[in-house]
């Protein structure tokens, strides 16, 4: 009962509210709907989730309004006003601050209300420490140029060197974190921001999935051998642990580790392709290990099928940097995609609170484990085993993860009353719960990180230069395309597998294949994705490392970081970051030397007519090499 009757509400004086600020003003409407809807007799509780408001808000106003008013009649819509308006008299500053100083900012604020309507409007991204935001300095120079308008030159923050950037950037940090407005009956004012996606969609057990990277507390020796060969040891900083996650269910449905200052967009492909695909024990490297009865990760050995997420939500930060994420999620992971803001975990609460459980449970009990510095400590070691005496075996590392995280999806949790998150999977299946899956998630998972663009066919007629497409540094070509003169010009749509480079993938205008380009010297032999590509290419640029005369690329990159191991982090970073593309060169070179016939054997098996010579790279000429024998 709200107290409140129809005669009441009839004898209120009616406001035409003037100088509110369009915030100011949709919360004063929504206050007054709201109590129209409980006078006409809903309930508080839900007139305010249907209003946006808090319901202890909503029943301080309602109570508010039969309080009588310093002119003797009660507060009747007046009351509906927000607290920063109804008291604004007491609260405006006579004038501008004299400097900066403590709550000299908020003063500013309130004589400049315009000012702060512009840094509520702003919902680009916020610089960080190691990366700017070019949305934000066009911004702050709007900023810039407001105060220069309005704010006298002698006064804050007009006389401030740097415009008060600091104090808006933690005003936008603030206010993106959902920090509440208190009134004066500390209560949480209307319409606070909602913090996870459960508070706006009504989602059951399996519809969120949540993606992230998180940076392990501790910190790795790896080994490897100076130019000479003799063991060195060079130390892994950071370690990211990027995993998909079921965040009502408490489920893992995949992993992946990067040994890196901050994990990429092709590393978190792979960790958002493996949740749709099928898991499988690992061949455990340590004898001691093993997986514990039931253990597994994703749905598939639960309940037969591999469920996915109808929404998607990924971290800002390193989801968005590869294009073909945000246009093969939508397509491949389908349901909503939501890109929550960057370096705000409470968006992702669910992933954050796993993420220390694990930190917890394992990473924090390896050789090397810290717990992060406080507001008030230091970076404080969890255990007396020294990293520098206990080399990292990545692979061994990787079957710790796996194991651990297999074994916790079988483990009781108190969120899901003393179930384990396997078992929760079961029940809600066997009650009939609604599940999105689709059979083909194999195709889907391989699709994910398939890239697309356009490519136009180059080359020179006159000069019996064979057409070619180049992308990604490098020109691709195929036999079957040779003195195709009339293909010169064209555009084909393009398809490539960012995991691996070397085909490229040519389609007609009605989507049908059109031929399978494979690229020239020194791209075409070893398995490698596009970022290990971009990144040779940028060492060959800045460390005077050489490719344009290397058969193969990557595996020449192998030799240039084994020989720069112990004198540049960075090769020994790139080392344990891309040793899967590393070691499939080595292995295809092994193979190549075994498969090679010896010179005598060649000369046997040559054809009798003549001996055509093809290179690999450059113009094609079909002649004769050398003198005929």
């Amino acid at each position: 009962m709200s107290g409140v009757s129809r005669e009441e509400l009839l004898s209120w004086d009616l406001l035409s509210p003037q100088g509110l600020t369009s915030n100011q003003l949709k919360s004063y409407q929504a206050r007054v709907d709201a109590v129209h809807a409980v006078v006409a007799g809903s309930s508080i509780a839900a007139v305010a989730k249907r209003h946006g408001l808090n319901a202890k808000t909503l029943a301080l106003t309602l109570r508010n309004t039969q309080q009588t008013s310093p002119d003797g009649r009660p507060w009747g819509w007046r009351a509906c006003l927000p607290y920063r308006v109804r008291n604004t008299s007491q609260r405006l500053a006579a004038e501008f601050p004299a400097a900066a100083g403590p709550g000299a900012f908020n003063s500013f604020l309130r004589k400049l209300p315009e000012f702060e309507e512009m840094l509520i409007g702003y919902a680009g991204p916020l610089p960080s420490r190691n990366e700017r935001s070019a949305k934000f300095d066009r911004f702050f120079k709007l900023l810039k140029k407001t105060v220069q308008k309005s704010v006298p030159a002698d006064r804050y923050p007009a006389n401030d060197k740097s415009c008060a950037r600091r104090s808006v950037l933690q005003y936008l940090k603030r206010l993106r974190q959902g920090s509440p407005f208190v009134d004066d009956g500390f209560e949480i004012e209307d319409a606070t921001l909602a913090s996870q996606l459960n508070e706006v969609f009504a989602l059951q057990m399996g519809d969120w999935v949540q993606f992230d990277g998180h940076s392990l507390d501790t910190n790795f020796n790896v080994e490897g051998e100076d130019a000479d060969g003799n063991p060195f040891f060079q130390t892994i900083l950071k370690t990211w642990l990027i995993v998909g996650y079921f965040a009502l269910l408490r489920l893992c449905c995949s992993w992946r580790l990067s040994y890196s200052t901050n994990y990429n967009g092709t590393e978190f492909n792979a960790a958002c392709a493996d949740s749709l695909r099928e898991w499988f024990v690992r061949d455990l490297v340590a004898p001691s290990m093993s997986y514990e009865p039931g253990a597994c990760i994703g749905s598939m050995s639960a309940i037969g099928f591999l469920a996915t997420g109808a929404i998607t939500s990924v971290d800002n930060a390193m989801a968005h940097k590869l294009k073909v994420n945000r246009l093969r999620m939508a397509s491949e992971l389908m349901g909503v995609i939501h890109f929550g803001h960057s370096h705000i975990p409470e968006t992702r609460g669910h992933l954050e609170a796993w993420n220390k459980r694990m930190e917890e449970a394992v990473i924090r009990k390896l050789p090397g484990g810290f717990r992060p510095a406080g507001e008030l400590s230091g970076a404080t070691k969890t255990n007396g085993y020294k990293f520098e005496k206990f080399p990292l075996q990545p692979t061994a590392l990787e079957d710790l993860m796996d194991v651990t995280i297999s074994a916790y999806n079988i483990s009781p949790i108190n969120p899901l009353q003393n179930r384990t998150p396997v078992q929760a999977l079961q029940s809600f299946v066997a009650s009939g719960g609604w599940l999105f899956a689709t059979k083909d998630h194999e195709d889907r998972a391989r699709s994910l990180s398939k890239h697309n663009f356009t490519v136009t066919i180059r080359g020179d007629r006159r000069k019996r230069r064979q057409p070619y497409a180049r992308f990604g540094h490098a020109k691709y070509r195929a036999a079957s395309m040779k003195n195709r003169w009339d293909l010169l010009g064209q555009k084909f749509a393009a398809e490539v597998d960012i995991h691996d480079g070397r085909f490229l993938h040519l389609y007609t205008a009605s989507g049908e294949l059109f031929v399978v380009l494979r690229a020239l010297r020194p791209w075409g032999n070893s398995p490698h994705s596009l970022a290990l590509r971009r990144l040779i290419q940028h060492r060959s640029r800045t460390d005077g490392f050489e490719i344009s005369g290397a058969e193969d690329a990557v595996i020449a990159y192998r030799e240039h970081v084994r020989r720069n191991f112990s004198s540049e982090h960075g090769a020994a970073l790139a080392a344990t970051r891309h040793r899967r593309d590393l070691d499939a060169a080595s292995e295809a070179a092994l193979v190549a030397q075994e498969t090679t016939l010896p010179l005598a054997e060649i000369g046997q098996q040559r054809a009798p007519a003549e001996d055509l010579f093809v290179p690999i790279t450059g113009r094609v000429n079909l002649g004769r090499k050398g003198p005929k024998q």
